[in-house]
């Protein structure tokens, strides 16, 4: 009988040095986003429904929930993100947080960003710890979604909205991020640095083209880029700008050279793109 209890001992005292992986009721998610030039990280542990009653009871009312399972909600962003709600804009910085959450009967909820990230639950919180305090409008009667959700979605070059939907309830938090002083500051840096400047150039022209619509500073930086290295690329974005610029004559010509320097090169995908552009230049008469 010793002998019989010793192996079963033993068995167990094997089976768990081993660690054997099994499935989790609320799996971990991790999922990176980019909001302009801002890399966004989330980090949350999923529950399920399973047929119980979430909001009130599972997850009382007007306490603090860590907006998940296990370990809180984590958010890391590499730059700052701008919330606005009722008038009231808040700054988080560019750091590792926890989100919590106060749910609401009447939907009003709060959210909270807080220092403290490395904890277990919501044991530990201390509110003198928030770093943004928002306060948010659930949606309610939304379709159920039954495993718990947090994503970024909305995206823009300059804005998006974190989503956070469970059972029935949908929440949208709206936030912005200056992109535009982020690639002013990379592209002041990237000339100070003063390396591919013919790149640097190029990639400042297409920035102010595309993106702020600039076409003064656009063929600027175009017509540095050229004056370093002549290239089709650069040759056919400024056809394109002093298109824009009311100037179709000069830019139909420019676009048939960059087409010329493509063929040269055995750039067919650019010879395709550029032939395709002048064709639709030239019926809009």
């Amino acid at each position: 009988m010793k002998t019989i209890y010793a192996l079963f001992v033993l068995t167990i005292a094997v089976n768990f040095s081993f660690g054997q992986e099994l499935p989790k009721l609320s799996p971990l998610s991790k999922s990176e986003h980019v909001v302009g030039l801002n890399k966004i990280s989330l980090q949350y542990s999923r529950p399920s429904v399973r047929g119980r009653v979430i909001f009130g009871d599972l997850v009382p009312y007007n306490e603090v929930w860590r907006l998940g399972a296990n370990d809180p909600t984590r958010i890391i962003c590499s730059q700052e993100m701008i919330f606005e709600t009722n008038g009231q804009k808040q700054i988080l910085a560019a750091d590792t947080f926890a989100i919590f959450a106060f749910p609401a009967a009447d939907g009003n909820w709060k959210i909270v960003f807080n220092t403290n990230y490395q904890q277990w639950g919501s044991g530990s919180y201390d509110s003198t710890k928030n770093h943004v305090t928002l306060w948010i409008k659930a949606v309610q009667n939304n379709p159920h979604t039954e495993t718990l959700l947090i994503d970024i979605n909305d995206v823009t070059t300059s804005s998006a909205s974190i989503i956070i939907a469970w059972d029935n309830i949908k929440l949208v938090i709206p936030f912005t991020v200056d992109t535009d002083k982020t690639a002013i500051a990379n592209i002041e840096k990237a000339i100070a640095e003063g390396k591919d400047l013919d790149k640097v150039y190029s990639s400042a022209a297409n920035y102010y083209f595309t993106t702020k619509n600039d076409l003064v500073k656009a063929l600027e930086y175009v017509d540095l880029s050229i004056g370093i290295k002549k290239a089709h690329t650069d040759v056919f974005l400024k056809a394109r700008i002093l298109y824009a610029k009311g100037e179709k004559k000069e830019a139909i010509k420019l676009a048939n050279e960059a087409k010329a320097m493509a063929e040269e090169v055995k750039n067919q995908g650019w010879v395709d793109y550029i032939s395709e552009t002048i064709d639709e230049w030239s019926k809009k008469g």
